[in-house]
């Protein structure tokens, strides 16, 4: 008999070349795929809710799979969670249907991206957030510990704004990302200063239906280009018409500020609800 169970994970995607299965690589799928055939005994292929790409990290991953092996929910987080990695852990474990997909079951997904504003680099934050302080000016008689990157943060707040609803998302998405329907839906974006209660970290978060391929890190290079005064926001406005391809100026902000902070699911329950007579 076949059991399904579904999980909700956490990594440090810092040593990992992305979460999907590579050849010759280390992934967070082959090494979950590895931990459970330790308890299955038999093969296994794990489904997931979303692919993140090398350096990216996950609070909360959604993946299933299907076995012959009968635990509780309890026993698959404690088994796992000893056979797992350091940089990976189960959080939560439940049953589902033997067949459930996760990425059909997601209503919506929520992205975190972190900029260091230091003028120093912290090397606690080397794999969390992309420094910009680098591009800070320190002015005669400044502090250097409160010198931060030379950024509009207020302008980068407006323009965040234009990113929420339904846009044709072509100009902010890796080249090799060719789906023919490049519209995607955000329902919040939101930049905030101070993030942690730290005054150098500015978080970027995201909350959307679907997202394309490097859309967020993407979202995220065009701002910190507006924040510098490099475009406005009438060329964001005019990128977000679906006519162009990306401005050479909005540059893919690196991997290891990325963060898969939250999926909500429910989307095949909702689906079944509004076609039921």
């Amino acid at each position: 008999m076949e059991h399904g169970v579904r999980l909700t994970l956490a990594y440090d995607g810092t040593a990992f070349a992305g979460y999907q299965v590579q050849p010759e690589a280390r992934t967070v799928q082959s090494v979950l795929e590895h931990a459970i055939e330790r308890i299955t005994q038999h093969k296994v292929r794990v489904r997931s809710c979303s692919r993140t790409d090398a350096g990216v990290h996950a609070e909360a991953q959604i993946v299933a799979f299907s076995t012959s092996r009968s635990l509780s929910p309890r026993r698959w987080l404690l088994a796992l969670n000893r056979y797992l990695p350091p940089d990976v852990a189960v959080q939560d474990a439940a049953e589902c249907a033997p067949g459930y997909e996760p990425r059909f079951d997601a209503l919506d997904k929520t992205y975190r991206y972190l900029f260091h504003l230091g003028f120093a680099r912290d090397p606690l934050l080397r794999t969390r957030a992309w420094h910009l302080g680098r591009d800070a000016h320190a002015r005669d008689g400044a502090d250097l510990v409160q010198v931060q990157a030379d950024l509009d943060i207020s302008a980068m707040q407006q323009a965040s704004q234009l990113f929420i609803g339904t846009h044709d998302f072509r100009a902010f998405r890796s080249s090799d990302d060719t789906r023919e329907n490049s519209k995607r839906t955000l329902h919040s974006v939101s930049l905030r200063p101070g993030f942690w209660e730290d005054p150098n970290l500015l978080a970027l978060e995201l909350r959307g239906n679907a997202f394309m391929k490097n859309m967020v890190r993407v979202i995220a290079g065009t701002l910190v280009a507006l924040g510098r005064g490099q475009i406005s926001a009438a060329q964001v406005t005019d990128l977000l018409s679906g006519a162009h391809k990306r401005h050479a100026l909005c540059e893919t902000a690196p991997g290891h500020g990325l963060t898969l902070v939250a999926v909500t699911l429910g989307r095949a329950r909702a689906q079944a609800s509004h076609s039921a007579p």
